[in-house]
Formats: structure tokens, sequence, C-alpha cells
């Protein structure tokens, strides 16, 4: 299975990526079609429920104290139980959660309900990367994650589009959709991947702690990825209020926000193969820092154009941390760790969730948007900086993870 085929075409001189890949791309992107519910989840609560701002903003904290949690327990299971049943089992216990929601008859049993979506929606994840470990080589890996990401990309541009429509026609449609795509998603995957085999101890000799809790090294990486899904936050939460609080409308919001899905799905393609050629730990540094510079330019920002300058920039960046990233965390694994590693390292998106509103908003309120811009920037910078400082560390532990 995970024996390489040559491509037919001369011209790219490539390496086809496995079948089990592709199960798990064609997955990914069926599931993101159908991501349909968080997107949304403020407008069914304020429309659907009529909930109060602040209220809405507590269920969609419950959200994130489950989000938590999510990641790294599916990292656990996914070392202890198999990548093929956990990813399995993850969607379908999304696809159950999901379905709660929609028929929950009061507020402690929607914030219930919304608990448990975030404490499932993201199990599978870990999996997935433990899955790509085990399916495709080494060198092909960065490509891999890059592929999945782009996939993730054009599924939610749609799911975006094909959302609104739903909506007016009824919000328990969403809530049906993004469930069917979760089956669909775990029924190839139970079909067309192969059985989980046992996997190896973790290789403490390798130079990694078996435990991921133990590593410093993946605690200081997390960090910085924490680092960078809080900015990332900001272009949902502070962002559309800056644009508001200087006059423009929320249109202008979506034409700057839609620059981000469609730099992604153009430059993504093209970006991942020479982004794969350089030392991961310099890309992700690099990318750290190209974020950083992307959110500090906002402080100039006045109009459209100026906003999608900006945008262009950070989801420059944006490419490179997700082409990179997933793959870095699996080598600074020990053989058997991955899921763990990729679990705790994907926690950072769950609490950013929770930490990245309430910082922004913060900041915004208490010092004004270009105090907030330059902030990001400043932490950006901050975290490519730390990041850059531990290149040799992370040098040293990848380069046993792959050959020659």
């Amino acid at each position: 299975m995970t024996d390489l085929v040559e491509e037919n075409s001369s011209a790219t001189g490539r390496r086809r990526l496995p079948r089990a890949f592709w199960v798990l791309w064609a997955g990914s992107l069926v599931n993101r079609l159908g991501y349909l519910i968080q997107p949304f989840l403020a407008l069914y609560l304020s429309g659907q429920w009529r909930l109060s701002p602040g209220t809405v903003g507590l269920v969609l904290a419950s959200f994130g104290a489950g989000a938590v949690v999510s990641q790294p327990l599916g990292g656990w299971l996914a070392d202890r139980w198999g990548g093929r049943r956990t990813l399995v089992a993850g969607l379908l216990a999304t696809a159950v959660t999901a379905m709660l929601i929609p028929w929950a008859g009061t507020l402690p049993v929607l914030v219930g309900a919304v608990v448990l979506y975030g404490l499932t929606v993201d199990l599978y994840r870990p999996a997935l990367a433990a899955l790509v470990v085990v399916t495709v080589p080494g060198e092909h890996r960065a490509r891999a994650f890059g592929l999945i990401f782009w996939a993730v990309n054009l599924g939610s541009a749609v799911a975006g589009l094909a959302g609104g429509l739903m909506a007016a026609r009824g919000f328990v449609l969403l809530f049906a959709v993004d469930a069917a795509s979760c089956v669909i998603f775990a029924l190839v995957a139970a079909r067309l991947l192969p059985p989980d085999r046992r996997r190896p101890a973790p290789d403490v000799g390798r130079g990694g702690p078996a435990s991921p809790g133990s590593d410093a090294l993946l605690w200081a990486v997390t960090g910085t990825f924490l680092v960078f899904a809080v900015l990332l936050v900001q272009a949902y939460v502070t962002m559309p209020l800056t644009m508001l609080d200087q006059g423009l409308p929320p249109t202008a919001y979506g034409l700057v926000i839609a620059v981000n899905p469609i730099v992604i799905l153009v430059l993504q393609p093209l970006l991942a193969g020479r982004l794969a050629d350089w030392p991961r730990p310099t890309v992700y540094a690099g990318s750290l820092a190209v974020t950083g510079l992307g959110f500090g330019l906002l402080a100039a920002a006045r109009t459209v154009p100026g906003y999608a300058v900006a945008v262009l920039i950070w989801t420059i960046g944006e490419i490179g941390v997700a082409t990179v990233g997933p793959t870095l965390v699996t080598e600074l694994a020990p053989p058997g760790s991955e899921g763990r590693y990729s679990g705790l390292f994907g926690m950072a998106y769950g609490a950013s969730s929770l930490v990245g509103p309430l910082t922004g908003t913060t900041v915004l309120a208490a010092a004004g948007p270009t105090t907030l811009w330059v902030a990001c920037a400043v932490a950006g910078l901050a975290a490519a900086a730390a990041a850059f400082a531990l290149r040799g560390a992370m040098a040293r532990r990848t380069a046993l993870a792959r050959p020659g």
C-alpha cells in the first residue's frame, strides 16, 4: 500500500501518491463540502433561538471547550485503537452529535449538545494525520498534507456558498447535510482503507519522549502554532468589526475574506512542491513571520484593496504553515505516537477559539485597531523567532524520520 507508482507523464517527473491517500483526500473533500454547522452556528443561535449576542457567545464558547479536548482525545484513540477505526468512529460520532443540536428543546440541552459536538468534531483529524504517515513515504508527506489542505479549502468554499442558500430553506437542512457528509466519509474509509495494523511501540531512542505530554519541543512548537491560530481568528472576529467601524459595509468584508480561499485554491498547488523542497523548520518559521506581517498590514488598511492585500499576505503564510506544520509534527513523534502528537498540536485550534475572540476584542476595545494589528504583527514575529530558535532541535529530530 505504501509503494509509489511512477507517473505516466514524464513532464512532471513526480510519483503518484498511494491509493489510500486519495481515499483520505476524497473523504476530506466530501466532509468539507458538508461543513455547514460551525460557520452558521452563530446565525442559527441568534435567528432560530433568538438568543442575545452575549448568550450566543457563551454557547459558542461551550463549543470551544469541547474542541480543546477533541484532537488530543482523537490522537490518543488513533495510537491506541488504530487510525482507520478512530477515523470512522469519530466521523460517525460527529454525525450523531450534529443531529442532537436541532432537536434540543431547552437552552441547557442545547449547550450540552454543542459541547458534545465540539468534543467529537475533530476526533478524526489526528487519525487522518496518522494514516497519512503510514500510507505516504516521508519525502512526499508535505505534498500530501498540502493537497488535503487544498481539498479542505475547496470544500469549505463551496459549503459557504451552499450553506447560505440552505439556511434560507431551514437550518435543520444544514445539520442533516453536515451529518450526511460525515457518514459518507466514514463509510468510504471503512470500505476502502486497509485494516489497521499493529503499530510499533514508541521509539524513545529516536530522540523524543514516548509521551507527547513530556516532550518540551512539541509543547514549544505547539505554542508557536497557538499564536498562529489566534491570529487567524482575528480575521473572523476583529477584522469585520474594524471594517464596520471604518464605515465599510458587510459586503466589503465578504469580498475581502473571499480572498483567503481563492488564494489558497490558486497558489497552494503551485507553492506546495517548492515548499516541500526546503527544510521544514525553516519554512514553518518563515511562514509564521509572513502571517504576522500580513496581519500587521491591517493597521494601514482603510479600503477594500488595502484589506485584500493584507489578506493575501497572511494567506501565503497560512499556506506555508498548513503545508509543513502537520508533517513536521508527525516527524517529531516517535513511531507509534503520531496520533497523540498531532492531537496535541491540533489542540491549539480549539484553544484559539476560546483565547482568540476574548484577546482580540479586549485589545480592540481598550486600545483601538492600530494597536491590535501592531500587536498581531509583534506576536507573529515573536512566534517566528521562537520557531527559528527551535529550528536546530527540530531539524535534528526530523532528520531521523526522513530518508537519506
